[in-house]
């Protein structure tokens, strides 16, 4: 086994972690929505609207940075017009909620991409495709766990209506009426991701003899 197949490998699997921990906070505010404060449910769903936005960012940007149509230049100045594009609906997220680390949340997410792009190595073909896969997994899974949980019945356990006054929800819809939906629907997405990416390491370690 080499090095960069091993480091490899532990990215596969420490990637799972962050999608897992997020998974369980969203399961365990369906059960106990004040163990984290009086805003947590209200927190979010803020996230999962953010990641909303994120996702589709994800497939514009990352298409922009594998493109070799353009300058590096050129694709600087794109990636920054749509950077400002997305911000703006991340900051009428924020204002709304009255909340600001959204906004922090994607200047470091845009951060990362302007640092790809200055990236000394050429883009890896199977990475590229393994990214391409990831985010369309992203699609299908906020999809499906949106849907499902606007179709089936889902109770409210510790999301009763006498403690929904507490919860700080403001507006209209099924996510701030009902918020019982949005915190599964937050779990069901996160632990797909988590899922997905802990059976891609499990995958890899099973195929490390093969390439000795």
């Amino acid at each position: 086994m080499n090095s960069m197949t091993t480091n490899t490998a532990w990215l596969q699997r420490l990637g799972a972690v962050p999608d897992a921990i997020t998974a369980a906070v969203f399961l365990s505010l369906w059960m106990a929505p004040l163990w984290l404060g009086p805003r947590a449910v209200s927190n979010a769903l803020l996230t999962m609207l953010v990641e909303f936005v994120l996702v589709h960012a994800a497939g514009m940007l990352g298409g922009l940075l594998e493109s070799r149509a353009h300058s590096r230049r050129a694709q600087v100045v794109a990636l920054l017009g749509f950077g400002l594009l997305y911000a703006a609906f991340i900051a009428a997220f924020a204002l709304a909620f009255g909340e600001w680390w959204p906004v922090v949340v994607f200047a470091w997410l845009l951060l990362g991409k302007v640092q790809d792009l200055f990236s000394t190595s050429p883009a890896d073909p199977q990475h590229r495709q393994q990214r391409q896969a990831m985010w369309a997994l992203q699609v299908v899974a906020y999809l499906a766990a949106v849907f499902a949980t606007v179709l089936l019945p889902i109770p409210r356990l510790g999301l009763t209506e006498a403690i929904q006054p507490q919860l700080g929800l403001t507006g209209s819809g099924l996510w701030v009426e009902q918020p019982q939906t949005v915190v599964v629907a937050g779990a069901l997405y996160f632990g797909i991701l988590a899922w997905v990416k802990w059976r891609a390491w499990a995958g890899s370690v099973r195929q490390q003899p093969a390439q000795r």
